[in-house]
């Protein structure tokens, strides 16, 4: 092995990542192809390095999400490495547009938004796919879609490509502003253990095991996690074991199994009256009720078939999960229970021929179709210390999705590309209501999904692209059939046009999007009524730019800044003119590094980390805008000394050095005449401080 080769390898596996392009570690793997690599234009994240031409990525004939005319970004391993990341949502925000809400209330999925779609349901309004396996829980009693990434490991992730808007022929339910697809790793030429901890009596331990070699390939990984909370009644605890394992098979085809167990309880410390504390009167570590809190267990398997190249390949998918998920929690008027026990299976089967028309007509087709079933028992009620004293929603629910969907992709000039498609979506619901029978309604809507944009490159320099699509979410059985068994899903209509400037150091994307929903949907909290706000569009823009500040060798310094900026209005006139909880803007800036350590103080060793400051606009919490949520600064930053025999040791902070009530905000009353005494918030901790080490070992064949 080349000294460069060891080098690179020992970095990346004292980091517990890949530095090397994916594909270099594992030739059988469908990794990101040629779009993602460095040499071909840079990753998209804003932590990425920019090298080299990047043009052109738009008019390539390409199943990645990369060649969609539109703005996508595609995150790896390395880059995930570099970030601070506490808890998955910390994944998400430096990328332009996202709006990422922690709520602080305990193992609940965090709030995940994109283009103007509000950030207190839990990331509904996304669609999430973990090795093509849909990750939003329709019929969901918590809210419809929620979406739960908390038995996500950082470390497993190989790569996150994202779709911003309902652009993606792939993703059917919940494709509202955006989808998500999170591949996890096949197997690395090492094996590692660290232990890390921080504040508010934060411990956590991961231990991962993989190889390569001429057979299997293993990729196990186990996390125990623990923490106190910042505030009273804010305990976590929870377990995680990822065993996945990847077989070749003949004429290059591999099968990936994977079999994870998840569990996790804790407590819940609610949410405080905004105004009282931020006049004192009350804590901002105080809980609500202490005996609220909830858990989770999820056992999932999951198979995947691969046979042939990104561009050529014919997948398959076959997935069996179950889980039941608990909360109890009081917003003001006593604890409520929610107990939801989810059986889900499902598969998936597509083919991608790229090829050329009459030897001159460069083209591509891309066919699939989906299958889903869910089957829910659900229970509400009031409850005293997480006990039911009764119910008011008694459910067994079955709901199936069938899908099929085509795209075709051609090149009439070397400079210009079309993409068109389409998918059919139906659904079937057998709601069985054991406390009304009568409200036990059997429905099977449907919905079509057309999808087309155009990318042209009338410079090497220069990348143009325009795109049209429709979304939709499907409704929910368990809190919006049984009162209209007539609803049909939500839709949405999305265009956008944008542009892209790359230069060698530098790259520069601009983006407008318009989305039109014909009856906007609310909800205050889990557990309060869904109001119907009417007709809606969302105006917006983004701007993302990347520079290369500094290169030399192996070193690199880079900058990025990402701004966002959205009109989110209701059309019926005053006084509902805005649609709450989503902020007028989004801003970062920020730097990511991978430097050799000075000799002088840490010799034989590298320095990686990340930084960046997010400033988020102010959100108003009711239809007229009297009340709204304070614009906010949030810092994050990471530094890692990455030492040549392979052990690392790193420290992270997050730090609130204004408003701490703004993130976590919710009006609990109505969108229409709240009074400041409903505004409800979890607030942040002012300051969170973590630190690690991390040991790793050559495991499995030695690469030639």
């Amino acid at each position: 092995m080349s000294p460069l080769l060891t080098r690179l390898l020992a970095s990346a596996s004292a980091l517990g990542v890949s530095t090397l392009p994916s594909h270099a570690l594992d030739p059988t793997a469908v990794e990101l192809e040629e779009l993602q690599v460095t040499a071909q234009g840079g990753p998209a994240h804003p932590s990425a390095t920019v090298a080299g031409p990047a043009a052109n990525l738009k008019t390539r004939i390409s199943s990645s999400v990369l060649a969609l005319p539109g703005n996508t970004t595609v995150i790896d391993a390395a880059e995930i490495a570099r970030l601070p990341v506490q808890s998955y949502g910390d994944l998400f925000r430096p990328v332009a547009g996202f709006d990422v809400s922690n709520y602080g209330q305990g193992g609940v999925g965090y709030g995940i938004a994109l283009r103007g779609f509000t950030d207190a349901e839990h990331g509904r309004d996304v669609a999430v796919f973990v090795d093509g396996v849909p990750i939003n829980e329709v019929s969901s009693i918590h809210t419809p879609n929620y979406v739960d990434l908390n038995p996500l490991i950082p470390e497993t992730i190989r790569s996150i490509s994202i779709v911003r808007g309902p652009f993606s022929v792939e993703a059917g339910d919940a494709n509202l502003g955006g989808s998500i697809f999170i591949d996890t790793k096949r197997a690395e030429p090492f094996s590692t253990v660290g232990a890390s901890g921080g504040s508010f009596g934060t411990g956590r331990g991961l231990a991962t095991f993989s190889q390569l070699g001429p057979g299997i390939r293993p990729f196990l990984a186990y996390e125990g996690y623990g923490t106190g909370g910042y505030r009273e009644n804010g305990d976590l605890g929870r377990y995680n074991a990822f065993n996945k394992v990847t077989i070749p098979l003949d004429l290059g085809s591999s099968l990936s199994l994977r079999v994870q167990m998840y569990g996790t309880g804790f407590g819940q410390p609610g949410y405080l009256e905004r105004d009282l504390v931020r006049a004192g009167l009350v804590s901002p570590r105080a809980a609500t009720n202490i005996t609220d809190g909830g858990g989770k267990t999820l056992q999932t398997f999951v198979a995947n078939y691969v046979n042939g190249g990104p561009d050529d390949e014919v997948a398959a998918l076959l997935y069996a999960s179950h889980d039941v998920f608990s909360r109890f929690s009081d917003f003001g008027a006593g604890q409520r229970g929610q107990v939801e026990e989810r059986e889900t299976v499902g598969g998936r089967i597509r083919k991608v021929w790229t090829t050329s028309l009459f030897d001159a007509l460069p083209i591509q087709f891309l066919v699939g179709g989906d299958w889903r079933s869910d089957a829910l028992e659900v229970n509400t009620g009031p409850s005293v210390a997480r006990s039911f004293t009764a119910r008011t929603l008694d459910l067994d629910l079955l709901q199936h999705n069938l899908a099929a969907y085509a795209q075709v992709q051609v090149k009439p000039a070397p400079w210009l590309k079309l993409t068109g498609g389409a998918r059919f979506d139906q659904f079937f619901y057998d709601v069985r209501n054991n406390l009304d029978p009568a409200l036990s309604p059997k429905v099977s809507p449907n919905v079509v999904s057309p999808k087309g944009g155009a990318a042209l490159t009338p410079f090497d320099w220069l990348e143009l692209f325009a795109n049209y699509g429709q979304g939709f979410r499907s409704p929910s059985a368990s809190s919006e059939l049984t009162n209209n068994p007539r609803l049909t899903p939500l839709s949405i209509e999305s265009t956008e046009g944008g542009g892209r400037l790359v230069f060698d150091r530098f790259s520069l994307l601009g983006t407008v999007f318009f989305t039109d929903i014909a009856n906007e949907v609310f909800q205050p909290a889990p557990g309060l009524p869904v109001q119907n706000l009417g007709k809606s569009r969302r105006d917006g823009f983004e701007v993302e730019a990347k520079v290369l500040a500094y290169r030399e060798g192996l070193d690199r310094v880079a900058l990025f800044a990402n701004y966002s900026g959205v009109s989110a209005r209701l059309l019926n006139g005053a006084p509902s003119v805005f649609i709450p909880n989503v902020p007028a803007y989004l801003a970062t800036l920020g730097a990511e590094f991978d430097i050799a350590a000075p000799v002088a103080l840490l010799p034989r060793g590298r320095l990686t980390g990340a930084a960046y400051l997010s400033y988020i606009g102010a959100k108003p919490l009711t239809e007229d805008g009297a009340l709204h949520s304070s614009p906010y600064p949030r810092v994050s930053g990471r530094i890692a000394y990455v030492h040549e025999n392979g052990w690392t040791t790193y420290g992270q902070a997050t730090w609130y050095p204004g408003d701490r009530t703004s993130e976590s905000i919710f009006n609990f009353g109505s969108s229409v005449s709240a009074s400041a005494a409903e505004i409800f918030t979890s607030p942040q901790p002012r300051l969170t401080l973590l630190a690690g080490i991390t040991c790793s070992l050559a495991t499995g064949a030695p690469l030639r």
